[in-house]
């Protein structure tokens, strides 16, 4: 997975599955957004992603880089 690839999916609805055969679905977010100031396990590291639900709670307890993607999917 390519970090071009996975910024165009910023914000959108998306199908995750990472190397280990974990799989996530929620919507996509990169470390550092304003919107997560007050939550610095997602605001502080840099070039990290990770999934949140509809109502921005973080899904899966999980941020991973875009190296640990073996496939995505927009929803």
């Amino acid at each position: 997975m390519t970090r071009n690839k996975l910024e165009k999916c910023l914000g959108q609805h998306v199908s995750i599955i990472f190397f280990d055969g974990t799989q996530i679905l929620g919507i996509l977010h990169k470390t550092g957004e304003e919107e997560f100031k007050d939550e610095p396990n997602l605001f502080i590291p840099q070039n990290y992603y990770f999934c949140t639900d509809k109502n921005n709670n973080l899904v899966e307890n999980c941020i991973f880089k875009c190296s640990h993607i073996s496939s995505l999917v927009m929803r």
